[in-house]
């Protein structure tokens, strides 16, 4: 699997090893291949603020009301 980010000519890529039927890819390593790629092009700051203003079970934005939002360091 390859998880790739392209704008104009730059492009980021993670390639995934999968064997086979017996190992695949999860979505864990999936994520953080996404992070990997995200961390390149912005800082770690500011894909700590990201990780922190999203909501994967609605796979939105947070209100700036949720309390998530005060366990971020930043």
């Amino acid at each position: 699997m390859l998880i790739s980010i392209k704008q104009d000519n730059l492009t980021v890529a993670v390639e995934l090893e999968e064997d086979g039927f017996e190992k695949t890819v999860t979505c864990e390593e999936v994520m953080l291949a996404a992070y990997d790629i995200i961390a390149r092009i912005y800082s770690d700051k500011a894909v700590v603020k990201a990780y922190f203003r999203t909501d994967p079970d609605r796979m939105t934005e947070r209100g700036d009301d949720d309390p998530v939002l005060k366990m971020s360091p930043y």
